[in-house]
């Protein structure tokens, strides 16, 4: 996550928490039970798409939406992302940080009224 969408964030009242790793977001998610997860694609190791797919076969993390934000933005790596059951998928280079910050309360209010 940039430097700029993670200041902004905490000023909208978000409490953030940054991985460098496929295989250390997984261990933090089901550690820490986020509320929503930002997720690139393109991670060390394990990539985003096996981060998605764990984390919706898991009982304990099934439930917490993700947002997938990554500079991959082919019609089959988006159609992938919704496939593996990603909230939304947003391109890096196309998205702005209120958009992303606007997307990030949609999903959360989703959530809530479910």
């Amino acid at each position: 996550m940039s430097s700029i969408l993670a200041t902004h964030l905490i000023k909208e009242g978000f409490a953030i928490v940054s991985v460098t790793n496929g295989t250390q977001a997984f261990e933090r998610i089901q550690a820490e039970q986020p509320s929503i997860v930002l997720l690139d694609i393109v991670l060390p190791g394990v990539d985003g798409f096996n981060v998605l797919q764990k984390l919706k076969q898991e009982e304990s993390t099934k439930s917490i939406p993700v947002l997938i934000l990554s500079n991959l933005g082919s019609e089959e790596e988006i159609q992938r992302g919704m496939d593996l059951g990603a909230e939304a998928y947003l391109v890096k280079a196309n998205s702005m940080v209120e958009e992303i910050t606007s997307k990030v309360r949609e999903i959360l209010n989703k959530k809530k009224s479910t």
